[in-house]
């Protein structure tokens, strides 16, 4: 499913953010990045969901999986979202034991097919300059998930091994983006989030956005931690 951006919703996002960061503390316009312009994190429109992970689950448990470079991919895309926040609402550790992981990125082949009927999931996509591919998918029960944000990114099958590792590289961490809550695509094509990102940087609108989204109230709950 292709995610989309909306003003309307934005901007009422937007607003509740700010209005929820008033009463955090005379100091949480610091953490906010200035002269940027954010874009929706809801889920494809629905501002009934809106996700993020709490404090008390920091720091984040991470597993790659151990296939080519993506364990480093991994690494270096959690990095460049953790230096995203100004006020350390973000951190993560690498874990090797995947059924203890918040978030999980694997490569495989091809991009995993539908989940069962009576799963729900929700995905965001990505197609990195026609070299590969990404999705990330999570399910949800009773307001909450019920298992761990799974990130997968799988190149097509005529693609050369140099436009792969460069597509790899800035698509785990577009994906990581989405599984650390960033439910939309960007419209902007210089966006680390638009649906076809090129290049392993943060602009200030991908800063902006995700800092915004992380002092918003999360309408989905986290899952249970093992």
């Amino acid at each position: 499913m292709q995610l989309r951006s909306s003003g309307p919703l934005l901007a009422l996002a937007a607003a509740l953010a700010l209005l929820a960061a008033c009463h955090e503390g005379p100091t949480t316009a610091q953490c906010f990045e200035p002269n940027a312009t954010p874009y929706n994190f809801d889920y494809n429109l629905d501002t009934n969901i809106v996700f993020h992970w709490p404090p008390s689950y920091m720091p984040l448990r991470v597993y790659a999986e151990s296939v080519g470079e993506t364990p480093a991919n991994t690494r270096k895309g959690m990095d460049l979202w953790v230096g995203a926040f100004r006020c350390h609402e973000l951190s993560y550790t690498m874990v090797s034991d995947s059924t203890r992981a918040d978030i999980i990125v694997r490569n495989p082949a091809s991009l995993p097919t539908a989940p069962p009927a009576h799963m729900v999931q929700m995905h965001a996509d990505s197609d990195s300059v026609g070299a590969c591919e990404g999705v990330t998918q999570f399910d949800t029960a009773n307001g909450a998930l019920v298992g761990p944000m799974r990130s997968y990114v799988a190149t097509f099958p005529t693609t050369d091994s140099a436009a792969a590792a460069a597509c790899y590289h800035f698509t785990t961490a577009h994906e990581l983006g989405h599984a650390l809550g960033l439910l939309s695509e960007s419209p902007d094509p210089n966006d680390l989030m638009n649906a076809v990102p090129w290049r392993l940087v943060l602009t200030e609108d991908d800063r902006f956005t995700i800092q915004l989204l992380y002092h918003t109230r999360s309408t989905l709950g986290p899952p249970p931690r093992r």
